[in-house]
């Protein structure tokens, strides 16, 4: 069945001791020299792809490896801030490039969200500068830098961590929970986008009495050049302070695929919540409820930290007499973060109230 994965959101207050080829720099504003915290740093090679990120610690700091020596170049990003890209450079075998930013931020101004805007696009880039493309850029910054952030490793989030078997009406039948403190990943689990456009996001048979694993989507999922060319998008919703944007696929086939949405704050275009239903699963198995959610917060030096989450998947039932298979009930796994520590352990008061307390 699926298996939570919990994690630690951490914001570093120093870069990280690193080998072989690296870049080790700060990022800086233009006009003023301040430094440039909480930002999403990544490494591209000549081939555009994403080799490293990390997230900029409260003095503008990062460090970045490189898989191998090569051609690179420096992406910035920072939510509701235009993407910064460097020019290209060199790393050779062993060398640590020294790299200084100094950055002119260039706030998004989000287009009006008219008729037009809301019709649903299947051909989306993110590099668009239409409604949507900003919206889901923005998005992709966000969850890029709480995975980053996840990484890191400054701060450690304890987390109230379940598991849950529920009937079909949702009682719950059996319960465990777990206090965990000091967790590096994302809490829902993913896998690779290439096979996960090859296989569907349930592994293994869904009749199973042990049930397969159900995958989630993280920032590298959902901004995939596969997902965005094969997934609708559309605002669904908005309003003075919230922008809703629906995604489903294009086609349906015989893989388990996601539709879902992405909730955006409309002022800062900031990622509050992020939800998904799997499609195609048997027709055992009720619409809209196999799933899942993840909500999000930005604290104080911009760390972003999923607060809550959960995932949900059915349990099959084989009738003794016969092959029909119904619905005996759901498995969930999920967890909210409950306390800000440091490093060494010690607790963050300012960021737990902070945490603690509804937007």
């Amino acid at each position: 069945m699926s298996r939570l994965i919990a994690l630690m959101v951490a914001l570093a207050a120093a870069a990280p001791p690193l080998t072989g080829q690296s870049v080790q720099g700060r990022v800086l504003t233009q006009t003023s020299d301040e430094p440039l915290g909480g930002a999403l740093v990544l490494l591209l090679d000549d081939s555009g792809a994403e080799v490293a990120r990390a997230v900029t610690t409260p003095s503008g700091g990062f460090a970045l490896r490189a898989p191998a020596p090569g051609t690179y170049q420096v992406v910035v990003r920072q939510i509701g801030l235009q993407a910064w890209k460097s020019p290209a450079f060199s790393l050779t075998v062993g060398t640590d490039y020294p790299l200084t930013l100094r950055i002119e931020p260039r706030p998004y101004e989000l287009p009006p969200i008219t008729v037009a805007g809301r019709r649903s696009r299947c051909d989306v880039a993110l590099d668009d500068e239409d409604l949507i493309g900003r919206l889901l850029d923005a998005a992709r910054t966000a969850l890029g830098i709480a995975e980053a952030s996840a990484e890191a490793g400054a701060y450690g989030f304890a987390t109230d961590a379940y598991l849950k078997r529920l009937s079909t009406e949702f009682a719950v039948v059996e319960s465990t929970s777990t206090d965990l403190l000091h967790l590096t990943t994302w809490p829902i689990q993913s896998a690779d986008p290439d096979s996960l456009q090859r296989w569907g996001f349930v592994r293994g048979m869904i009749t199973q009495a042990e049930g397969p694993t159900y995958y989630g989507p993280d920032a590298r999922v959902l901004f995939s050049d596969w997902f965005l060319d094969s997934h609708c998008f559309e605002v669904e919703a908005a309003d003075d302070t919230l922008v809703e944007i629906r995604f489903e696929p294009e086609r349906r086939d015989d893989r388990v695929d996601l539709e879902g949405r992405l909730v955006i704050d409309r002022a800062s275009l900031e990622l509050r919540r992020m939800t998904f239903e799997y499609i195609g699963l048997p027709r055992w198995v009720p619409r809209d409820v196999a799933g899942g959610e993840v909500e999000l917060r930005r604290l104080r030096q911009g760390a972003w930290v999923p607060t809550t989450w959960y995932l949900r998947a059915p349990l099959p039932s084989h009738s003794r007499w016969t092959s029909k298979v119904t619905l005996r009930g759901w498995m969930e796994t999920g967890g909210r973060v409950t306390a800000v520590h440091t490093a060494k352990g010690v607790l963050d008061s300012t960021l737990t109230a902070e945490l603690l307390t509804k937007p």
